[in-house]
């Protein structure tokens, strides 16, 4: 049976305590570029700006990918405080949201797997289309060959480049 799970979180979720970041790696960066792609044509196709990707979120939402492949933290938005406040540290941001999913689809299918079931989802959706204007998705597979996926979404409250 293929594995599709997604759940939502806009603006807040009940994090975890601080752990150890996991070794996240960007072995998985096409898939994470395809993501962005799928995510923008929607956005163009919505007449919505195209999101602009950003390596420091690409790099917050793979540390927790791999955190939840590896089953340090169950899957879903444990953590996302300290995810926000990592974000916060780099944007003057607004406002922040984060979309998870999984799957164990082919690496062929996957991504398609992962952006389709958000689409469908009223809640993910909503973060997709939402007024943000930067983006990280963060990829991991998990041994028994479950993908991860997690993206975040913000939108800067000054359109100028990251904090130093």
């Amino acid at each position: 049976m293929r594995l599709f799970l997604c759940t939502l979180l806009v603006l807040a979720c009940a994090g975890g305590g601080a752990r150890s970041p996991a070794p996240a790696t960007t072995e998985y960066r096409d898939l994470e570029q395809a993501v962005v792609r799928l995510v923008n044509a929607y956005r163009v196709r919505r007449h919505l700006r195209s999101l602009v990707a950003d390596t420091a979120l690409a790099r917050i939402a793979r540390g927790h990918s791999a955190e939840m492949a590896a089953r340090r933290v169950s899957f879903g938005h444990d953590g996302f405080d300290d995810r926000a406040k990592e974000a916060e540290r780099r944007f003057d941001y607004s406002e922040i949201a984060e979309n998870v999913a999984l799957n164990d689809y082919p690496r062929s299918r996957t991504v398609t797997v992962a952006v389709d079931g958000w689409l469908g989802s009223p809640h993910h959706r909503e973060n997709i289309e939402g007024n943000f204007d930067r983006t990280g998705v963060g990829v991991a597979r998990a041994r028994d060959g479950t993908w991860y996926y997690t993206q975040i979404f913000i939108a800067r409250r000054r359109f100028s480049d990251p904090r130093p």
